[in-house]
């Protein structure tokens, strides 16, 4: 079964010295409104359930960090961990899929100072 094309807006920044070996806050914000299907609109209609599921980011295709994410998460989800830049550089690359079997991606180029 082929996925289809999950596009949202996403706010993914580095805080810290940008330079090989330096520890940096990955920060990022996914614009996703994370409806439980618990919620009625002004019209008494049930709104339908759809939720981000996983979410993964990896620099240089390693893993470095995996979420599960469920109905507990508010909408547009922040999340922030540290990472310690590689000598080499690389790419950043953010995977997520929602629970109706869409995904989609960004990426980030690592720039040194």
């Amino acid at each position: 079964m082929a996925t289809t094309a999950l596009q949202i807006p996403v706010r993914l920044t580095l805080a810290g010295p940008m330079r090989a070996h330096s520890d940096v806050e990955v920060r990022l914000m996914l614009g996703h409104d994370m409806e439980t299907g618990f919620r009625h609109n002004s019209s008494g209609v049930r709104v339908p359930k759809n939720i981000l599921e996983t979410l993964t980011v990896k620099l240089n295709q390693t893993l470095i960090f995996e979420a599960t994410l469920g109905t507990g998460m508010s909408a547009n989800p922040m999340l922030f961990f540290p990472l310690t830049l590689p000598p080499e550089g690389g790419t950043l690359v953010v995977t997520w899929m929602d629970d109706q079997g869409r995904s989609g991606s960004t990426r980030k180029l690592l720039v040194y100072e």
